[in-house]
């Protein structure tokens, strides 16, 4: 099968219909299909950028049909010493591995780094993930985090006027806050999602970070989830979280295009 010319709104490309079908990241979309496993109504491509309507076209995988799955929204509370990768060339622990048996396919929405803990958030709805980690979107993310010293209040001011690392990297204005029972200890939320982002604030300023814990993105929170569990993200939850970032739309009903496609396929 060519590619052929976009001629309607209704239609996606053909790497877009597999990541939205929950089948897979576009990134790895685009392999599945130049290695020659895809067909669209019996003809297979290899071209990831190829027209279709989800409405109307079949697509089959191996040469079996694609059908839309149920929208999955989970939040983890990550251990630390577990990378936020499916696989890891060093043999390190993966948060796939804690994930419910049958999840199947899932992204993480950003990242934790090995030694952090917290909440982390899975999905395989492509377009609510995106709208969560948009650069511009400013969702906040909460951290709990401790260091080798009292923390000053120069520093403090610093962080929430907005920085710049070392490497020249500009960072945003972040809202700190010094626990007053431990002065080594404090609340950062962040609106950007740099990598490495809270650990490199405060080793800017000469401090070593003890331990690092991711407890909210948005209004979801850590709240009921003991290290390692895993809970559904609530509709009032996924939609208070899109919220920060102006959009109002349930996720679920993004789908909407695709059950009514196979509804049409079983008549």
């Amino acid at each position: 099968m060519k590619s052929r010319t976009r001629q309607s709104k209704a239609q996606i490309t053909l790497a877009r219909a597999l990541s939205k079908f929950g089948v897979a990241s576009r990134t790895s979309a685009e392999h599945i299909i130049r290695d020659g496993r895809v067909r669209v109504n019996g003809a297979r491509t290899t071209s990831p950028s190829a027209w279709l309507d989800p409405r109307t076209d079949r697509i089959d995988i191996d040469g079996i049909a694609l059908v839309a799955r149920r929208p999955v929204y989970l939040a983890m509370h990550k251990p630390a010493g577990y990378v936020t990768t499916r696989s890891d060339e060093l043999g390190r622990a993966s948060v796939y591995t804690l994930l419910p048996t049958g999840t199947g396919w899932v992204f993480p929405v950003g990242r934790l780094d090995k030694d952090t803990s917290g909440l982390l958030l899975f999905t395989n709805d492509a377009r609510w993930g995106e709208r969560l980690t948009g650069p511009s979107h400013g969702v906040p993310k909460t951290y709990s985090v401790t260091v080798d010293r009292p923390i000053r209040e120069l520093d403090v001011k610093g962080m929430r006027e907005g920085m710049t690392l070392e490497d020249g990297t500009p960072l945003l204005p972040a809202r700190v806050s010094i626990s007053p029972e431990n002065t080594r200890h404090a609340t950062v939320t962040i609106t950007e999602g740099k990598n490495r982002q809270v650990r490199r604030m405060m080793e800017a300023f000469g401090y070593r970070v003890d331990a690092l814990v991711r407890t909210a993105v948005g209004p979801v929170t850590l709240k009921g989830l003991q290290e390692g569990e895993t809970r559904t993200v609530t509709p009032v939850e996924r939609e208070a979280l899109l919220r920060t970032t102006g959009d109002t739309l349930l996720p679920a009903r993004r789908n909407d295009v695709f059950r009514h496609a196979q509804k049409r396929r079983r008549a």
